[in-house]
């Protein structure tokens, strides 16, 4: 239980600088709220042993679980670089909203994991609207930006989407890709919609509503839903793809598997098929140099 918890633990240590399982009296957690919440989830689990899993623990250290097991898989593959931990650091430590920034860490874990290479081109000295970042191999550059709608499922409509989306493009607008000295072969607005007890969620009946800009190729709706079998859960990743794109971003999903023992709970990362839609290999995989761009 206490090496699973380690890896939530290391996740937020290297991101945001301090520890959720040791007592200490560092006044930045009370700082970040969802780490403060998600601390307490996880002390009364280790002391209890509660089943079924509390209701704070879903909503407050799932977030967590989905995003640590990807950085403890990069971690063991030795794909995160020093730059590419001080670039999400950076996200951490500027942004406001929590899980828009998880889910910008999330989307370039998940890429990294995928085969694609990541660079972070977002300026924040904010003079100007510029995307997340790029992913690239051997035949292609696309250009992602993330939005993150988690947690609003009860009150999100195709309307209030749509009005995101609009908003969102314009950082794909000639002017502000000319800024990246790259050329785009796709662009790619990815919008979280994962709900707050990781069900299917409510507004996928009316996405045949979704209004795509000329400034987008694609928008790819993502979700985690929790398949329950017994005291075992796995947080699944799901995908639906709306616009003018053939290509496999993701090949291979990876679940966060979370099981409840005697000893309580065990984590552990599995990589899967999605069979709705088909992916496609990422392909060969080459350096940033040919475009005149460093690798993160």
């Amino acid at each position: 239980m206490y090496k699973s918890f380690e890896i939530i633990n290391n996740f937020v240590k290297e991101l945001w600088g301090f520890e959720l399982i040791k007592e200490h009296k560092n006044h930045s957690l009370s700082r970040v709220k969802e780490l403060k919440n998600a601390r307490e989830a996880m002390i009364s689990m280790i002391q209890s042993l509660r089943k079924p899993l509390p209701d704070e623990f879903i909503k407050y250290l799932y977030p967590l679980i989905e995003s640590s097991l990807q950085w403890n898989a990069l971690e063991e593959k030795e794909e995160i670089t020093g730059e590419f931990l001080e670039k999400c650091k950076q996200r951490v430590n500027t942004q406001s909203n929590f899980y828009g920034t998880i889910f910008e860490i999330d989307m370039a874990s998940r890429c990294l994991l995928c085969g694609w290479n990541i660079d972070f081109v977002e300026d924040y000295s904010k003079k100007g609207k510029q995307i997340d970042f790029l992913i690239f191999n051997k035949s292609k550059v696309a250009g992602v930006e993330c939005l993150s709608k988690r947690y609003a499922d009860d009150d999100l409509t195709i309307a209030k989407i749509n009005k995101n989306i609009s908003e969102k493009a314009k950082k794909f607008k000639p002017e502000c890709i000319a800024k990246l000295g790259i050329p785009l072969d796709e662009r790619l607005l990815v919008i979280d919609l994962t709900t707050s007890y990781y069900s299917s969620p409510k507004i996928l009946k009316d996405l045949e509503g979704i209004k795509i800009s000329t400034l987008l190729d694609a928008v790819i709706f993502t979700w985690r839903e929790d398949i329950k079998e017994g005291n075992n859960h796995s947080l699944r990743v799901k995908y639906k793809i709306l616009g003018n794109t053939n290509i496999g971003y993701f090949p291979v999903s990876y679940a966060s598997e979370f099981h409840l023992t005697n000893n309580g709970p065990v984590f552990f990362i599995r990589s899967y098929i999605e069979p709705e839609p088909a992916f496609k290999s990422a392909g060969p995989l080459e350096s940033l140099k040919e475009y005149g761009k460093r690798k993160v």
